[in-house]
């Protein structure tokens, strides 16, 4: 959806507008659905809503996100040698990924870009992607001391 504000890249030429991935602000939406924009720092146009699908692409912004704290927890496996390992670990979030460490291990899970984020699934994902780290430093440890 556009707004006033909302950037659009030209796609393709538009007559004599042809500084094709030029970025653009929409400066207005009008009644009728007439698109006034700014161009090349100090230049205006207006097109309409087909033309502006036609020739343009709206830019999304990435969203800035922000970690939370770390969160301490426990958990436990079962190592190479069928030896139970319990290993506390810490985990953050920023509502997209998780993040995980445990010693000097570290893993992390994120969450597709139209999927709803589950703190649970990533946190489940982001354990198992830890202890296949750990189990596989044991079998390249073992390895080495044959």
């Amino acid at each position: 959806m556009l707004i006033v504000g909302s950037k659009i890249k030209l796609k393709k030429k538009m007559g004599v507008f042809d500084n094709i991935g030029e970025i653009c602000e929409v400066t207005d939406i009008q009644e009728g659905g007439v698109i006034c924009f700014k161009f090349g720092g100090c230049h205006l146009g207006c097109m309409s809503y087909d033309e502006y699908e036609k020739y343009f692409e709206k830019v999304e912004t990435p969203v800035k996100r922000t970690w939370s704290k770390w969160y301490l927890n426990e958990i436990r496996f079962t190592d190479i040698n069928g030896k139970d390992v319990r290993c506390n670990y810490l985990y953050r979030t920023n509502g997209k990924k998780v993040q995980i460490r445990c010693g000097a291990f570290k893993a992390e899970a994120t969450c597709c870009k139209d999927d709803e984020f589950e703190i649970e699934k990533g946190l489940n994902l982001a354990k198992k992607r830890l202890v296949v780290k750990y189990l596989d430093n044991q079998v390249k440890s073992i390895a080495k001391s044959m």
